[in-house]
This record gives structure tokens, sequence and C-alpha cells, in this order.
């Protein structure tokens, strides 16, 4: 089996597309409104957003009247800082849960953001001996 790309299920379409796309900087490979669809290819797999409705419809069951408060799904991000893009994410609009710090029980920095469906975005860098810790 190949991983070929994670399908996020959302609840708000244009505020989804606006968030990867204007926020996060993802490129769009395709996208269809009609369908509320879109794809962004990042190397060997990709993103997909549908709209939460229209799968659910698709395969037959009936759509829930509740969204989930549960996080459900975390993307892992691996960045060159992660202050920075952190910085950067928020200063465009991004939700902050956790801000960054080290982990090293993780071996690892990382910070913590969510996309308009509680969807969690990971950005870490690996620490080593020579990394600093900041925080």
């Amino acid at each position: 089996m190949k991983l070929i790309c994670v399908r996020l299920l959302v609840s708000d379409f244009e505020a989804s597309l606006k968030f990867w796309r204007d926020i996060v900087g993802l490129p769009v490979n395709y996208s269809d409104d009609g369908m509320q669809y879109a794809y962004f290819k990042l190397g060997e797999t990709g993103i997909e957003l549908l709209d939460r409705e229209e799968f659910v419809s698709s395969i037959g069951e009936v759509p829930s009247t509740t969204a989930s408060a549960n996080r459900q799904v975390v993307l892992n991000f691996q960045v060159d800082d992660v202050d920075a893009t952190y910085k950067q994410l928020v200063e465009r609009g991004a939700t902050s849960v956790f801000g960054p710090q080290d982990r090293p029980a993780w071996g690892a920095r990382t910070a913590h953001l969510s996309d308009p469906d509680g969807h969690v975005l990971e950005l870490y860098t690996t620490l080593s001996e020579t990394n600093t810790p900041t925080a």
C-alpha cells in the first residue's frame, strides 16, 4: 500500500480552502467549488478538502447534525524554523493551539495550530545536540 493523500472532511469549504491556500500557503492543484473539493499536492502525498455532507451523501450515509468537538486529525509538517513558521501562520490568521516549545522526549521543537474544523497542524523541527532550546 502507498498513502497518496489525506482527505479532510470540512464543514465550511470556503473557510477551509482559504485557510489551507491563503494562510498556510499551499498551492492548489485542483479545485471544484460545485463539488466543494480541493487538492493540494505535497511531494509524494497530498491533502484533499471535501465538504463533509457531500462525502457522507456520496457513500449513502445520512449527514450528522452535530460536529465532533474532539480533535481527530493531526497533520505533521517538518519546517526549517518552527518559531518563524508559527509566527507567520498566526499573523496570517491561523488559530494557535500551543506555541513553540522544545519537547526533548519527542526529540523535536513543535508548535500547534488548527484549521477552521479543528484539524491540528503540528510544525516540528528535529532537535539535535547542536539545537539550543529557545523556550
